[in-house]
Order: C-alpha cells, then structure tokens, then sequence
C-alpha cells in the first residue's frame, strides 16, 4: 500500500488501513475474525468507553491479557485517545505486577481473570494489599495509589472490579461520547505523544519502563515489515506475546500492511498447530527454542513446514536454502522498538559477513565506544554499542533523562559488538548484568535479590551460559545458610512464587564461600565465576551419565 504522507500517530494509520483494506481480515481467532471495518469499530467503541470512564489523552491504561481480540482492540482503543497504555506481562507474579502497577502510576486496568493456571483475582489480590476495602466504586490502594478501576473480563463477585462488558456500555449510554467527540480527542494525538510502556529487566534489581512514542509505533514497524518480507495477503502467527517488545511491534508489524494477525487461543503448541492449519497460517514469527520446538512438533503432525515462512528453513531470492552463518541475524531490543539492525529475510550475507547482525535500518545512528572513557573505537574494534535517532524510546518513565542518555543523544545498550567497515554490526556479548534468553532480558541482579530473599540462602550468583536454543540460559550458584541444606528443586519452587517463570534459574549448583572467585578487594570475578558454575553443571552431569 502507498500513502503520500506516512502515518505519525495510531488513529491516523487506523484511519488509512481502514481506507484501503476494510474489508479484509486484520484480526483471526479460533472463535471469530475481525475486518479492517470490524477492528475500526471495537477500537471506537472501547475508545469512547475510555472516554465516558474519564480516561483522556495521557490517562494511564494498564493492559493485562493474552493475544487476542480482547488485548489488541482494548491496546489501539488506548493508543486512539492519546492514552499512555502499560503492557503488562501474563507471567507477572504478585510483586512484579505491584511493582509495574504502582511504577507506571496506573489509573484503569483492564483485563482477563485466569489464562492457562494463572488466576489473576489470586495475583491481584496478593500483589495489592487492601484492594477490596473500598470497593469497585472507591478504589483506594496504597501500593497503587492511582489506581481508580479494575475492568475483568469476568468480574462475577468480584467487590473491587466491573466486567469489561459494562466498560463497553458506557460507550451506548445516552451521554456518552460519539463519534464526533472521539474524532477531535483523536486529532490531538501528536507523533511525538508517549503511547506505550513496556517493562523489560534492566541493570537494577527492579524492571525498566522502556516508553515509546506514537511515531515509534506507527513509523517504524513498516520498516520492519520490509526487513521480514511482509505482504497485505500474508497471514501471520506472532509465537511472541505482544505484551513483549517483540510481539507488539510484529503486531504493529502486520497491521501496518493491511495484513491478517492470527492469535491461538493459547501458547501450547497443539493449539497453535490447530490454528495454522484451520486459520490458514502461512507466517510464524518465533525464535529460540520455541521455534526449535514449533518446527519439531509441526513436522510430527505432518504439517509442510517448509511453505510458512519463519518455520521452514530460510530461504534467498532464487529459493536456495541459506546455510545458518549466513542468514540475517538481525539484533533490537525493547528500547528500540525491536531491530535496529539487520538484512531482510532472503537476504543471503557474504560468506566474509558470516555471523553478522547487518546495518543499521530506519537511519539509526550508530558508534561502538570503550566502555570505561566513552571515546569511539576503530572500524571492527569491539566496544559498546550507543544509538540515537529513528525509533529509540522517549526514556525510561520516571527517569531523569541525563541518567538514561549521553550530552549529545545517544544510548548506551550495554551489548558488546564490533561494526566492521562496510557497516555490518557483529555482536559479541552483553555487558554487565543483563541475560538474553528467550527473546526476553532478564537481571541477574533481579534473580539474585529474589535467591537472597530465601531463608535458606546467604550468597547467590546468577549468570548466562551460552545455549544453542535459548541465546543464553539463567544458572545459579547458591551458598546455603550455615546448618541449612536446600535442595534445587525446592529453590527454583520458590523463586517460582516472586519471579516469572522464563527468569527461574534453570540449573542451581551449591557451592561454599571459599569457592567464590573474588579480587583482592573482595570483588566478584564474574567471568571466573561463570567457569566455575558450567564446570560444576558439567561434573553433575557426568556423574549422572
């Protein structure tokens, strides 16, 4: 599709893909399938809904639900007013939800009660102390103190919150807003409005707000949709949750070229088997060893992986299959609204390129600098990667920018890479305290606060071991409490009840004090340490053999 003007703001890219593909499916389920027309119209009506509850541009919009009709209307219905809209996790235990909550000083809630075996009553209730005293009315919680509605989709007896269904109703009253009204709050949404928070691990024990701007949401995944081949007629199934930077901006990704978003009714592999092939799937967007899993699970059942793209193997222009090395390995993260460097999908790298994330896309500015003086290191020296410009977030909300950027703009990622002289970024470690596993970051710093508050724990070091399918896994290593002997199996049970599950430790080894690896000033050797806990896994499991 063509437009003289791209689209800066949501209700103008609504507006256009209403315009040109009304008629075509924009949403798929098991149960039902919405039309550009279709999705205009929930979006409107959860919109003006927003707007009878009080809700206006800037109004704070937490969403907490799976993939789905329910998450995407209720997340573009947000977005159309000008409403800063808060992704929540489906994983989020007590305290990350009370956390996210609170950090993000959300006004309306609006989500599912259970989903798979999490029952959200339980999680809400236990994340906000006091949620029930004043009821769904009076809403005065001070772990959230500006919390004011709960919108379930099932409230049924329930004191503290109301069923989405009768948010809905507010939009049919007689007083409530219409159509006009909703078209002018729409024309004061500007490109440059904060729309999105998303919470992702960061360098601290507690999670980053990552913020992201209307532009960022509608200007750069037509980017992206180039990178990843997409076409209007493409159906397209994100194995990612959209509550994730990866999967909201696939979302983005396919709306913003008229093409078809199918959602499974859950993540479990029969289920999303059972959609592509009712739903006629004929795109996958996954990665790691979900893919690894999806692939293995869709050739058992006889399923032709090799006619969807992003579950087959890869392949160039001319169809010829692109070995591993040197297909695009493209590299983002949440502050960059996903790549920000890459090739498109059939492009085949030169073999002297092997390995290689690509160049920079969208005119993202980019320098690789020492870590310790900030000065710019040499073409193909490794150093840290600074970015600025295209669609890097707004900031961390309710951080003074100073902390977050440099005098002149950049961002500091804190990824280790080298980008050679014809602009191919190499990536080679992350700094710090950050694990990528699973398409997901996650703070050693965070586990480890998490393993420390266990009785039974007096040291806990947490690091990322390299693994073929998952990037990086999460590892620990445990000094126990004197007179206590924990067993793994019995921490990673509790680790289960304040951390989500993808930031579990996958494997804990005990060690004593004299085996921590440390300087003469008492500093942890992490590199050092990280030897020792893979020795330690590998003679485990050789003593398992």
């Amino acid at each position: 599709m063509e437009a003289t003007e791209p689209a800066s703001t949501l209700p103008a890219l609504l507006a256009r893909l209403v315009a040109e593909r009304g008629e075509h499916d924009a949403i798929v389920t098991a149960k039902e399938t919405l039309s550009y027309d279709e999705l205009d119209r929930r979006t409107a009506r959860m919109a003006r809904a927003f707007l009878a509850a009080g809700a206006g541009k800037g109004a704070r919009i937490a969403l907490m639900a799976p993939d789905g009709a329910l998450w995407i209307t209720t997340f573009l219905a947000g977005l159309r007013i000008g409403a800063l809209v808060t992704a929540v996790s489906t994983l989020s235990t007590p305290s990350e939800l009370a956390h996210i909550l609170r950090n993000s000083d959300t006004q309306l809630l609006v989500g599912v009660r259970r989903f798979l075996h999490h029952d959200y009553e339980a999680t809400l209730s236990a994340a906000l102390p006091g949620l029930a005293d004043g009821g769904a009315d009076a809403l005065r919680v001070t772990a959230a103190p500006h919390l004011r509605s709960v919108w379930l989709d099932d409230a049924q007896g329930l004191a503290w919150a109301r069923p989405v269904a009768e948010l809905l109703a507010r939009a049919e009253a007689p007083d409530a807003p219409d159509a006009t009204l909703l078209a002018a709050a729409e024309r004061e949404v500007a490109p440059g409005d904060d729309a999105v928070i998303v919470y992702t691990s960061g360098s601290t024990a507690l999670p980053k707000a990552v913020v992201h701007t209307q532009w960022n949401l509608t200007r750069h995944p037509p980017e992206l949709a180039r990178l990843f081949l997409l076409r209007s007629s493409d159906r397209m199934l994100p194995h990612l949750p959209a509550f994730w930077l990866g999967g909201m901006a696939m979302a983005l990704e396919v709306l913003s070229v008229g093409a078809a978003l199918v959602y499974p009714e859950s993540p479990d592999l029969d289920a999303v088997l059972d959609t592509i092939e009712q739903c006629g799937v004929n795109r996958v967007n996954s990665w790691g060893d979900l893919l690894v899993k999806l692939r293995e699970a869709a050739t058992a059942r006889g399923i032709d992986v090799d006619r969807i793209v992003g579950l087959g193997p890869f392949r160039d222009a001319r169809g010829e299959l692109i070995p591993e090395p040197l297909q695009s390995n493209m590299l983002g993260m949440s502050e960059t609204f996903a790549v920000h460097s890459g090739e498109p999908l059939d492009v085949r790298l030169p073999e002297e390129k092997a390995g290689a994330s690509g160049r920079a896309i969208h005119g993202y500015e980019r320098r690789v600098v020492d870590p310790e003086t900030g000065e710019a290191v040499p073409a193909g020296e490794v150093g840290e990667l600074q970015l600025r410009g295209a669609a890097l977030m707004s900031g961390f909300y309710k951080v003074d920018r100073r902390r977050v950027f440099t005098p002149d703009g950049f961002y500091p990622t804190g990824d280790l890479v080298r980008i050679d002289a014809d602009g191919y970024l190499y990536f080679v470690a992350r700094r710090g305290d950050m694990i990528k596993t699973r398409a997901a970051n996650v703070s050693r710093l965070e586990v480890e606060a998490a393993l420390l508050g266990l009785p039974e724990v007096d040291l806990a070091v947490v690091v990322g071991l390299p693994d073929p399918e998952l990037g990086q896994r999460v590892v620990a290593a445990v000094v126990p409490v004197a007179g206590t002997e924990p067993g793994e199996e019995g921490l990673k049970k509790a680790l289960r009840d304040v951390l989500s599950s993808y930031k579990v430790p996958r494997q804990i080894v005990l060690v004593s004090h004299g085996d921590v690896p440390r300087t003469s000033t008492g500093k942890l050797k992490l590199f050092e340490m990280s030897a020792m806990i893979e020795e330690r896994l590998e003679q485990k499991g050789n003593a398992h053999d």
